[in-house]
C-alpha cells in the first residue's frame, strides 16, 4: 500500500479514536438530585425514616429533626431545611416554630448552623441517623431521650412526631406519635410527611 495512503488511513483512525474518546468524556453522569439531609448518611444506633412528598408553593416543605434529653433540652439537631435554618424564620415565623424556639438557632454561630443545614430533598424516602453524640461532638450519656420530627405542612399547619427511647438499652422500635397544630388549608399538603418510623439498635 502506498505510504501516503497508509499515513492518511492511520491519521483517520487516530482522529476517529480521539473523537470517540472526547465524546465519552463529555458524557458526564446525570446531575444528582438534591440529597436527603446529610444526617441521613450518618451512621448511628438511632435511625429515623419517613416518606416525603414535596409540595408546590411557598410556606411549606420545611422540616427539622432533633434529639431531646429527659428534660426537654435539645441535645443534637440532626438536620433542618436550609430556608428556616438560614434565618428564614425571621421572615416566616410560622415555619418550624418548635425547633426554632427549642434549638435557639438565633444564638448559634454559623459553623454550628452549617453543620445541620440541608437542602430540601426530592420526594421519596428520607433516612436520618443519630450517632449518639451531642452538638459538641461528645457522647451523650445513656438514658431516656426523645426523637422529634417537625414538618411545616402549610403556613401555620405544623406536624410534630415524637418517640421516646432508652439510649444504652436494648433494640427498640419507637412509637412515633403525631400531633398537628391544625389541618393545612391546602388539603393536598396533608400527606407531605407520611410513614414515620424509627428504631434504636445499640
Amino acid at each position: 500500500m502506498d505510504r501516503k495512503l497508509t499515513g492518511l488511513l492511520l491519521a483517520g483512525v487516530t482522529a476517529m479514536s480521539l473523537f470517540a474518546g472526547c465524546g465519552s468524556e463529555k458524557k458526564a453522569a446525570p446531575a444528582a438530585q438534591e440529597k436527603a439531609p446529610a444526617a441521613a448518611q450518618a451512621k448511628g444506633p438511632l435511625t429515623l425514616e419517613y416518606t416525603y412528598n414535596r409540595k408546590d408553593g411557598k410556606a411549606t416543605n420545611q422540616m427539622a429533626a432533633w434529639i431531646e434529653d429527659g428534660n426537654g433540652k435539645v441535645v443534637r439537631t440532626l438536620f433542618a431545611t436550609k430556608y428556616v435554618a438560614t434565618k428564614g424564620y425571621k421572615k416566616q415565623n410560622q415555619a418550624l416554630p418548635q425547633w426554632v424556639k427549642k434549638s435557639g438557632v438565633a444564638q448559634l454561630d454559623k459553623a454550628k448552623v452549617d453543620a445541620f443545614t440541608q437542602a430540601t430533598p426530592q420526594s421519596g424516602q428520607v433516612k436520618v441517623a443519630w450517632d449518639g453524640k451531642d452538638d459538641s461532638g461528645k457522647d451523650a450519656p445513656d438514658g431516656t431521650y426523645t426523637l422529634v420530627l417537625e414538618a411545616t405542612l402549610f403556613q401555620d399547619s405544623d406536624a410534630v412526631y415524637t418517640g421516646t427511647f432508652q439510649k444504652g438499652g436494648k433494640e427498640q422500635n419507637l412509637e412515633m406519635k403525631e400531633k398537628r397544630t391544625k389541618e393545612p388549608d391546602q388539603a393536598a399538603n396533608k400527606d407531605m410527611v407520611t410513614n414515620v418510623k424509627a428504631v434504636y439498635r445499640p
